[in-house]
């Protein structure tokens, strides 16, 4: 009777061993798959760069129109979603969907439920590695964090679910034996509460919650994701189950990205103040007295701890030497920002920055590029200008710098910057006013129908002539500037009403000098302004013309 009790415990425990080396390799599984799909995107990448740098410019009419085919495809959208986000994130479902149903003894629902479990630890490690500040994919595939941030929401969701699933069938399978009690342990205690946390995460990612209480939301993000960690790595503590070493590893990852980042705002702080000035609606230019090397259009976190002692915020570097932000004033950290100006004029802080963050395209590389701007966005368009007309290497042949702003004292956030770019013969600038102002300062009411535009071509630039009403509003802004600034205008073309995009963009792309012209489009703006220029842009790809590449910030 021993005899065959020994037999029956031994079974028992290579059955458990087995169960265990199925779920452990499902973990492997799933960093094989993913591995493999970001060396894909590491390979596509430089095989690109290598193609375009290096490879022949006169382009094969059979290849080129295929090539356009797939990317008409890839970026047309399919229920509000990019049809390569589409597909991208059908295949990484499906890696869940494999793993979680592979190897998995259906005869017990407890089975089912660690399987979950597994693949909601495998999710976790994805969700840290994607929201890395530093993380490696920035090198290796030109996609820095803020890029990877989709997915990241969707690594993050899935992790909620399947810990769901984990806790649901778990409960089942112990209520169907009458086991509940099990709950009352402490390791499934621990396992309860980092569930909850998750779906406080999730909660809390709500666009209205998000957008209007932003700096909750991010300080509710690291201490729930800090009470997982704990909680996950105190749910299977046991070493021999690997469980626990996967929490750690994951756990190091976001500690060393924070320590890194940490080493930044240290090594920028010595000897850094920032000047503020209040600039006319609503805005602020931030000088700091230590240069940041950074590449042009790329972003830093700045600190200022007589503000906000323990948070840093993103904003696009308009220059490098000297460091220099314009900030739009919206709520938190920025409108307290303007108040301290405001009761202190003049007066400098301590400040330093994180950074820079962004993996901007090389702008130089290509035979015209076309700006454009919405509000704030003109920090990251002005920046990628002004380089290219300061640079050695000529390359680029006209730049059309496209900024739409509200009215004309946003001008003043970058009056010397615009002056440079309208004395430069390469250079067509075009500012659009959505409202417009008479002399004495009163709103007039413009729309995008209230002028016409006629389309035609001058040194290789984009022209567009206003007509006599969008003169005669040219002719008010200038006078009410002048009269507020003594200054006029540093711009010969404004207009009024909000312009075109897929006009000006397609006037730009016909007036190219050669067919295997090389164009970019760089846009910085409100989602909706993004929105228009992706669809303009990937529209023209159905015409036989250069070739097109777009690139956008947020």
């Amino acid at each position: 009777m021993s005899d065959a009790k020994a037999a029956k415990a031994a079974a028992k425990a290579a059955a458990k061993a087995l169960r265990l080396s199925h779920n452990e390799w499902s973990n492997k599984y799933f960093a094989i798959a993913i591995g493999a799909i970001m060396v894909l995107f590491a390979v596509f990448h430089w095989s690109s760069v290598i193609y375009f740098r290096y490879g022949p410019k006169k382009r094969h009419p059979t290849l080129t129109r295929k090539y356009r085919e797939t990317r008409r495809f890839l970026s047309s959208s399919t229920i509000g979603l990019r049809t390569d986000r589409s597909i991208l994130y059908t295949i990484y479902w499906a890696i869940n969907l494999i793993l979680a149903l592979t190897n998995v003894d259906f005869t017990e629902l407890t089975n089912v439920a660690k399987r979950f479990g597994w693949i909601s630890v495998a999710n976790l490690v994805l969700l840290v590695f994607l929201a890395l500040k530093n993380t490696p994919l920035a090198p290796l595939t030109a996609r820095s964090y803020e890029k990877l941030r989709p997915l990241h929401k969707v690594a993050g969701y899935t992790c909620i679910f399947t810990s769901c699933l984990h806790g649901i069938v778990y409960l089942s399978a112990w209520s169907e034996t009458g086991n509940l009690e099990s709950m009352k342990e402490t390791e499934n205690f621990c396992g309860s509460i980092a569930g909850m946390a998750m779906v406080i995460i999730g909660l809390s990612t709500i666009t209205y919650f998000m957008r209007g209480f932003y700096e909750l939301f991010y300080m509710l993000h690291i201490f729930m994701f800090i009470l997982i960690m704990i909680t996950v790595g105190m749910h299977r503590p046991n070493f021999s189950s690997s469980t626990v070493v996967i929490v750690i590893f994951t756990a190091c990852l976001w500690t060393l990205d924070r320590i890194i980042r940490s080493a930044k705002l240290a090594w920028n702080f010595f000897g850094n103040f920032a000047t503020v000035t209040a600039l006319p609606d609503n805005a602020l230019r931030v000088k700091l007295s230590r240069r940041i090397h950074s590449s042009p259009g790329s972003h830093a976190f700045l600190w200022v701890p007589a503000i906000r002692w323990f948070e840093s915020h993103p904003f696009t570097l308009l220059s490098s030497s000297p460091t220099e932000f314009v900030i739009r004033v919206y709520d938190g950290f920025t409108n307290d920002l303007y108040k301290a100006v405001q009761e202190a004029p003049g007066r400098s802080l301590r400040c330093s920055v994180d950074g820079p963050y962004g993996q901007v395209p090389n702008f130089n590389v290509f035979d015209r590029v076309v700006l454009v701007a919405g509000g704030s966005g003109a920090s990251f368009t002005l920046a990628i200008a002004l380089d290219l007309i300061e640079a050695s290497a000529k390359s680029v042949k006209a730049i059309d710098f496209i900024w739409i702003v509200r009215g004309s004292e946003s001008i003043q956030w970058f009056t010397q910057e615009l002056k440079q770019l309208e004395s430069h013969p390469n250079v067509n600038v075009l500012i659009h006013f959505t409202r417009a102002i008479d002399l004495s300062g009163t709103s007039l009411s413009t729309t995008p129908e209230s002028h016409s535009e006629k389309d035609s071509l001058k040194d290789g630039v984009v022209s567009i002539e206003p007509s006599p009403l969008g003169s005669q509003i040219n002719d008010l802004e200038k006078g009410a500037l002048e009269m507020a600034t003594g200054s006029p205008l540093p711009i010969n073309d404004i207009r009024p009403g909000r312009p075109d995009i897929g006009k000006l963009i397609a006037a730009a792309v016909a007036s190219s000098s050669s067919i295997d012209d090389r164009i970019i489009v760089g846009a910085c703006g409100p989602s909706g302004l993004m929105s228009a220029i992706r669809e303009a842009v990937f529209s023209d790809l159905y015409n036989d013309g250069p070739s097109l590449t777009l690139y956008t910030e947020r």
